[in-house]
């Protein structure tokens, strides 16, 4: 019986850490999916291309103890399984990221004279300032995390012969790259659309304009400048009621031992002179708290970290991987 190795590297959502794995299996039981269930039985997730080896058994014999148990292992119950984990643990980081809201989006808007719309028994926009309305949105999870979603991404990539496909966004995928990222798009379009209907309700002759804030606090796997680039897309061509957006990524990733973090906020559309210093003032909002965070350390709502993603259809495994931050005996990032 032939045996082959399994090699990839996945992350472990109990423990918080990466982990370079191999797998040991004999040919005739090999298939993806046994692959994948196997791993997350172990708590890793599948999150890298998976390189496919067989092994020959007369070199197998010449080496090492660790690696003769995992042979013999497989050879007797048709697998086994090995991890190289890091040094990562981000249940040891300290940090309290703060994370921005409504709340501090309101009290940026107060010091410039304007105020929250109080609800009423239909939907209204959140604020308003000089007779402008503005929406807020917040995407709070990352759409590859839907079943839905996921089960149209593999539609999308179902042609692609490959054991495992790396779906970061911001990958060129030829002529596979508009429908992806039209799929994505339909995510921050659902806001603009609920965003059109309340500005809609509410909106009459005394007030001229109207705009979106929209936070992405969650769909981590969506860079900022594809989120820049498609706000303003559906800005140009799928909306007249909403005249600008602004927009705000924040991030943060930890391995427990170094950390990192992106706060980035844009304006995209004709801005009304009226509201232009909100920019400014929410990146001051956003240094008091990180001062806060390296003197205090109290935030009351916090950030959570960054997480690889991956799934399973179809003898395919999808994945999206942020990177692995360099611990600090180690001199840069990958």
């Amino acid at each position: 019986m032939n045996t082959l190795r399994i090699s990839f590297s996945a992350y472990n959502r109990i423990e918080n850490h990466f982990g370079n794995c191999i797998i040991l299996i004999q040919e005739e039981l090999f298939c993806i999916s046994k692959i994948y269930k196997y791993s997350v039985s172990f708590g890793y997730y599948i999150c890298s291309e998976i390189i496919v080896d067989k092994l020959i058994d007369k070199l197998c014999v010449k080496q090492n103890e660790d690696f003769l148990k995992a042979y013999y292992s497989a050879k007797k119950d048709g697998l086994s399984f090995t991890v190289f984990t890091d040094s990562g643990n981000m249940n040891m980081n300290l940090f309290r990221f703060p994370r921005f809201g409504e709340a501090d989006f309101e009290i940026v808007l107060n010091s410039l004279g304007g105020q929250k719309i109080n609800e009423t028994h239909s939907k209204t926009p959140d604020f308003i300032i000089d007779s402008i309305l503005l929406e807020l949105k917040d995407l709070q999870k990352d759409s590859l995390e839907n079943i839905e979603r996921q089960n149209n991404i593999a539609k999308i990539f179902e042609n692609i012969n490959d054991y495992a496909i790396n779906i970061d966004p911001s990958l060129d995928f030829g002529e596979l790259t508009y429908e992806y990222h039209r799929l994505i798009k339909n995510t921050i379009q659902n806001q603009f659309k609920s965003a059109s209907k309340q500005i809609k309700q509410y909106k009459n002759q005394e007030f001229v304009k109207s705009g979106i804030v929209i936070f992405n606090t969650g769909f981590n796997s969506l860079p900022h400048e594809l989120f820049k680039e498609m706000v303003a897309d559906i800005l140009k061509r799928e909306t007249k009621t909403i005249e600008f957006a602004f927009i705000f990524s924040q991030r943060m990733q930890t391995n427990g031992w170094n950390m990192d973090s992106i706060y980035s906020s844009e304006w995209i559309g004709i801005i009304p002179n009226e509201i232009k210093n909100i920019k400014s003032k929410f990146d001051d909002l956003i240094k008091i708290k990180m001062t806060e965070m390296m003197t205090k350390n109290n935030s009351s709502t916090i950030l959570e970290t960054q997480k690889p993603i991956s799934f399973l259809i179809d003898e395919k495994i999808f994945f999206w991987n942020p990177g692995q931050i360099k611990f600090p005996w180690e001199k840069t990032y990958v």
